[in-house]
């Protein structure tokens, strides 16, 4: 039941934001027919917001930004949640990223954190059967959806202003990290009452 109310946060959250883009369109005077949203142009005028990638020099914000985001990746991969949560703010509000810069550079620091943890699992055996620890035909069937959603998720961070990605980032957020804190006060529960009793 926790999944399905997650999944209907996620869509909600979503679907209210986008629509709140046309609706935001249509009363500043947007014509679709006179206008194109995939030219690059017209993305630049929507999002009203330069590309900010600051200067990387030696300072106190830099090494914040690395102790949290090795903490952050390792906390994430024992979580099995990313980090993802964790990188985007600490590379917006600290090292001073723009949001859609941070989002890909968040990606390459899962992608590292990602390939240590399989790299590690490739050796673990499975804890009750004589089987990997990873399930290669799962990974096989969810894959194809992956690359369609990554590559929906780039045509539309060209698309939509940067606003609208900053509150979708926002509704992903608040929802998993939500769900992973009542997830982890469930696993305490359970973890105590099996140690007590």
């Amino acid at each position: 039941m926790a999944t399905r109310g997650m999944v209907l946060y996620l869509i909600t959250g979503f679907s209210a934001a986008i629509l709140s883009v046309f609706l935001l369109n249509s009363k500043n005077g947007y014509d679709p027919h006179r206008q194109t949203l995939l030219s690059s142009q017209n993305s630049l005028h929507l999002s009203k917001e330069k590309l900010v990638w600051p200067e990387l020099e030696l300072s106190w914000r830099l090494v914040l930004a690395t102790v949290i985001g090795f903490l952050g990746s390792a906390c994430g991969t024992v979580g099995g949640v990313g980090g993802g949560g964790i990188f985007v703010p600490m590379l917006t509000l600290i090292v001073g990223f723009d949001t859609k810069s941070a989002a890909a550079i968040s990606k390459c620091m899962i992608m590292g954190a990602s390939a240590s943890s399989v790299w590690y699992n490739l050796r673990v055996p499975h804890p009750t059967k004589e089987v990997p620890i990873i399930d290669y035909d799962l990974a096989l069937l969810f894959q194809p959806m992956l690359m369609l959603g990554i590559t929906l998720g780039v045509a539309l961070s060209v698309v939509f202003p940067y606003w609208l990605i900053t509150v979708l980032i926002i509704i992903l957020f608040l929802g998993t990290s939500s769900r992973s804190f009542f997830k982890g006060i469930e696993m305490w529960k359970v973890e105590t009452l099996l140690k007590v009793g």
